[in-house]
């Protein structure tokens, strides 16, 4: 009976640790899935991608079974005795409009529109025409590829490939007549194919093999720190500028834009159709079709050739004026490829759309704590009113230049330790803002957002603000319909958290020490929450809001480091809002995760003093000493100054790097206390 016992106890643990990996686990990967964060297209743009690329997806099947019934059954001659009067019936009123033009009409005007009425009721007209399609659409996509500042491997590869379709169309009016028409429908195929197929491919390759990320690494940091915190997120790890870069080159693959849908959907029905004319051709070799091109038309053919020349010019200057244009701003990592006409001394011309500025560990006390001045900077790359994103870390940026008003397609903004204290009232304005990130410093917090800043941000997904210690009140969250990733982290004196009514997407949902939090808005309007963290402090937890008040519990207690004050037991009269079950079962879901313990002195970094950076020196992992003899280490916690921290988590973190020959080299003079030896 004892032994019975025994086993059940350690099956129950056995299955509460089981649990407890589960949930860990889904927290990790929801933390991966929220790295690119692509945003999703308004309904009504799925609804017309869908409907176009059913249509096209429809095309292409009706030419498989158009190629199968060839295969199967002989031609169907009411359909050719159909194509057959309706040939007659074209070559009757091209006669008449050619009988008309010949007669003497008083007014050349009149003549000419004859003769144009002749050309678009001739059958190689519209073969002519789809040509002149062709070109228009690739010259239209090569130019939104400047326009979203491409790779210049990507940008001369389409130029190469378009430029040599209008070189090969105009060397096919010098083909022989015989051999014309199955040529000409190959080689459009092949450029066809090369547009639709091959430079999708082209990309998601290139991203593939120029981004880089240490996923042993990463996954230390998911071993060793606590769900929640900031060494979680797949973004430490990452390259801030390849980031930029690939996520702008996946986002051109996407239909979001009226722009996007005609150009990616026309040039699949110009392939489609091609295909049918294959499917002809195939099951009659022997059927007559004129050539698109008109042989020898050397005007025609001279046409083609200076097009190719002033296409490769315009995307040469295109590149090289921009360049130009950004070389004194080595913050732009990505700029539009635009013809500028520069002018001399000029630092406002850069067509920039993606600033990155950033150091993420400040070696002195002084370079944490007065960083560069970049404002004028942003305004001079804000002047054009290109910028989609401006991503700035341990930079000064106290105020928002009034030019940043300017990018209304402004998709990206991440402020890390600037002296931010503030936002302008027109920062609503920004309403295509997708991902904001703004991290104060304890010296110089957030004080206060506009009341209706999120009122029109429809397109925000992601939100992480943390260490605004004075802050109140948080704006409405009603606005903000399609955000997925919710973080609040170090809110001292913030007494509620805004109703969740219209979050339908949240995702992911992270709240760290916020010590004045007695209860938490309803979680019934949160349909696929994938993760929820809270850290530190919570009073909700213990002082009756979830239908237990447990005083003793120390999350009620005053809190060790922000002295809040303790809590007090929930009214039993009713008058407190207590936790509905679909907020009881969230809570219960993610148990793992929420109402864990009370962070104290040497869990949490401290913020960089000089007598906790002067030890360091500036470099990272040595072993410095904290009063008490208490195990220190140099670090950058969350980019901020290297400083001596005691936090046994980014100790253990670089000690099982070391062991695994993970992350940066080790120094041995430097690590050796850590594991490092001498190879």
């Amino acid at each position: 009976m004892d032994l019975f016992g025994v086993d059940a106890l350690a099956h129950i643990a056995e299955c509460r640790a089981q649990r407890h990996r589960e949930r860990r686990h889904e927290h990790q990967q929801a933390r991966i899935r929220s790295f690119w964060l692509m945003v999703d297209p308004s309904k009504a743009m799925v609804g017309v991608a869908t409907f176009g690329l059913s249509v096209v997806a429809l095309g292409y099947l009706s030419v498989l079974v158009k190629m199968l019934t060839c295969i199967r059954w002989p031609k169907n001659t009411t359909h050719l005795l159909h194509h057959v009067t309706c040939k007659d019936l074209a070559h009757k009123l091209g006669k008449s409009l050619v009988e008309a033009a010949d007669r003497q009409l008083s007014s050349r005007v009149t003549s000419s529109t004859m003769q144009l009425a002749i050309s678009l009721t001739r059958e190689e007209s519209l073969a002519r025409k789809r040509i002149l399609g062709d070109l228009a659409l690739e010259t239209l996509l090569l130019y939104q590829m400047l326009e979203s500042g491409s790779p210049t491997v990507l940008i001369g590869i389409f130029t190469f490939v378009a430029a040599s379709n209008a070189l090969v169309c105009a060397a096919m009016m010098f083909v022989p007549y015989e051999r014309a028409p199955l040529a000409e429908t190959f080689i459009d195929i092949l450029f066809d194919f090369l547009i639709i197929i091959g430079s999708p491919m082209l990309v998601v390759v290139y991203c593939l093999s120029t981004f880089t990320f240490d996923h042993a690494k990463y996954a230390i940091n998911l071993e060793v720190f606590p769900p929640g915190w900031f060494e979680q997120g797949a973004s430490v790890i990452a390259n801030a500028e390849q980031v930029a870069v690939i996520y702008e080159s996946l986002k051109s693959l996407r239909i979001m834009t009226a722009l996007n849908f005609f150009t990616r959907i026309g040039v699949n029905i110009t392939l489609c159709f091609r295909l049918w004319l294959v499917v002809d051709l195939i099951h009659n070799p022997k059927k007559h079709r004129r050539s698109v091109y008109t042989k020898r038309h050397r005007f025609g053919a001279a046409f083609l050739v200076v097009y190719a020349a002033m296409l490769t010019i315009f995307v040469e200057e295109s590149v090289r004026t921009s360049s130009l244009a950004c070389q004194p701003h080595p913050e732009c990592v990505v700029n539009a490829r635009r013809w500028t006409i520069l002018e001399d001394g000029s630092l406002t011309q850069c067509p920039c759309l993606m600033l990155v500025d950033r150091d993420i560990a400040p070696k002195t006390y002084a370079e944490w704590e007065n960083p560069i001045n970049v404002t004028e900077k942003v305004a001079q790359l804000a002047a054009q009113g290109d910028l989609q994103t401006v991503q700035l870390t341990n930079r000064n940026l106290a105020v928002l230049p009034e030019e940043l008003r300017l990018c209304k397609d402004l998709r990206h903004l991440d402020l890390e330790y600037t002296h931010t204290q503030t936002f302008p009232a027109w920062i609503k304005e920004l309403t295509n803002l997708e991902f904001l990130h703004v991290e104060s410093k304890f010296t110089s917090p957030m004080v206060v957002f506009p009341d209706d800043m999120f009122d029109d941000m429809s397109a925000l997904t992601f939100i992480h603000f943390a260490v605004f210690l004075l802050m109140r009140k948080l704006p409405s969250f009603d606005g903000l319909t399609n955000l997925k990733s919710l973080a609040l982290a170090v809110f001292l004196l913030l007494e509620e958290v805004p109703s969740f009514d219209k979050l339908h997407n949240l995702e992911r949902l992270v709240l760290a020490s916020l010590p004045a939090i007695n209860n938490l808005p309803d979680f019934p309007p949160i349909k696929d929450l994938k993760s929820f963290a809270a850290t530190d402090r919570g009073a909700w937890c213990c002082n009756g809001f979830l239908g237990h008040c447990d005083l003793s519990d120390g999350k009620c207690g005053v809190h060790p480091l922000s002295g809040t004050p303790a809590a007090t037991c929930f009214a039993s009269d009713g008058s407190d809002k207590l936790a509905t079950p679909a907020t009881l079962a969230v809570v219960k879901k993610f148990s793992a995760t929420t109402c864990g313990p009370v962070l104290r002195s040497g869990v949490l970094e401290d913020p960089p003093t000089p007598e906790l950076v002067a030890p360091c020196n500036g470099t990272m992992w040595k072993q410095c000493e904290r009063p008490g003899g208490v195990e220190a280490m140099c670090y950058n916690a969350r980019f901020m100054g290297i400083t001596c921290i005691t936090t046994p988590y980014p100790i253990e973190m670089r000690q099982w790097q070391i062991a695994k020959g993970v992350g940066d080299p080790c120094n041995p003079a430097i690590e050796a206390w850590l594991g490092c030896k001498v190879t």
